[in-house]
């Protein structure tokens, strides 16, 4: 146990054990000046207490869904990796509020006229260890990051830097890439096409610098505590597996000034129940996820908040089995989904019955489709060859451990038993476990998957289902998908783009390797005290700006 994060009044104690000292020598003025002190320091802790829990000074107590399955902000792709690394890292721009791109290591940059080159001015700014943050080492860690041999599945977003793409074909070397550092404060990147949303990008975790020689000395452990060197408002203290990891302030950030956190909690609880039992005993400060069984009952708190979410919730289909290969048979299992009925009686959540693959998006009109046909789902079913005597062989849902998972899953079941005469296996997984088998195309037919955009634009989904994507966990490859999206990257009439992108969705839904069934929004419960907890439309949140207040209004 970390002793440092566990004492919630440090400075008080180790008063109190000066002012003892004199009285086990036998100081009787060291022993009044003991008790008097007791006496006032524990009043001041009882005044410094809401009636939330919440005292000066306290750790900020986070339910972050699941343990992280890396740190290494290169390697990770999902939302409980990324709200840590937020914490730890931070950009060369930064998202703001409502997704609004703002400064961060860079304080202001130049577009070219031509939209080419970008060229980064930084601010003066620390490492979490004191030494300074300098280009060449933003230049280093963005080579790290499409290099073939870090493995990112992210590194296609460098696909429209000079060389970006060769190089993660292995063509070409990382040292080659569009990006260089003509001086100690200055980042040039050359693109090969404009890409209207590049700094959108660039305010994406993966994008964030790291410390190259410290990732290649320490290997696979580097971001353990005693190794991790960030640039964030934060910086780890400990970090104790499937119990918490604790952040503290950052004394070397450039704004640390503007951050007011002392510490933050995130505990790894994947049972939505749990964590919601966590925030009513106050255990934790703030939950993501709610269960569906309890959101009429949170809806009516004062800690309940709400938004739309630029995410969707779906089904991966496994194409590289057989039997799932078949475009038919996976639009029978689509077809057969009422995701009205899943939205309404299901989560309760405010959640939208998903008609294309794309949440709303502005200025993206969407594919618009009715994707629940019960009688065009048994179409289908008889077109891929099975039917209710000749089943197809693995049908199974694969889901990490969560009761809304499992609540889905019960009832897409009963709808595919009822439309198709199938019986489907449910199967969970811890989430480490779950990201295995979908990475690896391991898993025997469906995955419960979910994505939420990593920018505001079409293409951080779509992007998905290229076959080379190295976040695509359905095996599909369709050349004519991967044309589509490559030409995208380089229409600069916005208007066409969009129509362009457009197609490629409903060439998508043709083939269905993907199963849409909802567009998610954010349901939170959030202490009463808790301050500056806005999200960007990403789900993603500022945590420089994120503490704890006090009862009587003064910050902690």
């Amino acid at each position: 146990m970390n002793v440092k994060a566990a004492n919630k009044h440090p400075v008080s104690y180790t008063f109190l054990l000066q002012l003892a000292i004199p009285m086990v020598k036998g100081d009787s003025t060291g022993m009044k000046r003991f008790f008097g002190a007791s006496l006032i320091i524990g009043f001041a802790i009882f005044q410094g207490c809401q009636k939330d829990g919440t005292a000066p000074g306290q750790v900020l107590r986070v339910i972050n869904t699941a343990e992280p399955a890396t740190l290494d902000l290169h390697k990770a792709t999902g939302q409980p990796e990324f709200r840590i690394l937020g914490a730890l890292f931070e950009g060369l721009v930064t998202r703001g509020t409502g997704g609004k791109i703002e400064p961060g290591l860079a304080y202001s940059w130049d577009i070219s006229e031509d939209g080419l080159t970008y060229t980064f001015h930084l601010r003066p700014s620390s490492w979490s260890d004191g030494s300074p943050l300098k280009a060449e080492e933003i230049v280093r860690s963005w080579r790290r990051f499409v290099d073939p041999r870090t493995a990112s599945q992210y590194s296609a977003l460098l696909g429209s830097v000079v060389n970006g793409s060769a190089i993660r074909l292995g063509e070409m070397p990382p040292d080659s890439l569009g990006i260089a550092a003509p001086n100690d404060s200055t980042v040039v990147v050359r693109l090969e096409h404009p890409v209207g949303f590049f700094l959108q990008l660039c305010a994406f975790e993966p994008l964030f610098p790291i410390r190259v020689e410290i990732a290649e000395k320490y290997q696979e452990s580097w971001t353990r505590p005693e190794h991790i060197v960030g640039n964030g408002p934060f910086r780890m203290l400990s970090w104790s597996r499937n119990r918490d990891l604790v952040v503290e302030k950052n004394p070397h950030y450039w704004d640390s000034a503007s951050v007011t956190q002392a510490q933050i909690s995130f505990k790894p609880v994947e049972d939505p129940l749990t964590a919601y039992n966590m925030f009513l005993t106050g255990e934790a400060h703030w939950i993501f996820n709610i269960p569906p069984s309890k959101l009429e009952e949170a809806s009516r708190k004062a800690e309940y908040h709400t938004q739309p979410m630029f995410g969707t919730y779906y089904y991966s289909v496994n194409c590289t089995k057989p039997g799932f290969d078949s475009p038919a048979l996976r639009k029978a299992l689509a077809y057969a989904i009422d995701r009205k009925k899943i939205v309404d009686h299901v989560l309760k959540g405010g959640q939208v019955p998903a008609s294309g693959f794309l949440p709303p998006l502005e200025g993206y009109a969407g594919a618009g489709m009715e994707l629940y046909d019960p009688e065009k789902a048994r179409r289908f079913l008889k077109e891929s060859g099975f039917s209710a005597e000749n089943p197809p062989k693995g049908l199974q849902i694969l889901f990490n451990n969560s009761e809304t998972h499992k609540s889905v899953a019960e009832v897409v079941r009963q709808m595919w038993r009822e439309e198709l005469g199938f019986e489907t296996e449910l199967v969970n997984y811890e989430w480490k476990v779950y990201l295995d088998n979908t990475r690896n195309l391991t898993y025997a037919s469906i995955a419960r998957s979910s994505w939420i955009g990593d920018f505001a634009d079409p293409v951080t989904f779509l992007e998905l289902s290229v076959s080379d994507n190295g976040n695509n966990r359905t095996g599909y490859r369709n050349p004519r998908y991967d044309q589509m999206l490559a030409e995208s990257w380089t229409i600069q009439d916005a208007g066409k783009r969009m129509q362009h992108l457009l197609e490629a969705e409903k060439l998508l839904l043709e083939d269905m390797p993907v199963i849409p069934i909802y567009y998610y929004t954010i349901n939170e419960l959030r202490s009463r005290s808790l301050r500056g907890a806005d999200a960007d439309p990403l789900g993603m949140y500022s945590w420089k700006r994120v503490f704890l207040e006090s009862a009587h209004g003064a910050r902690d």
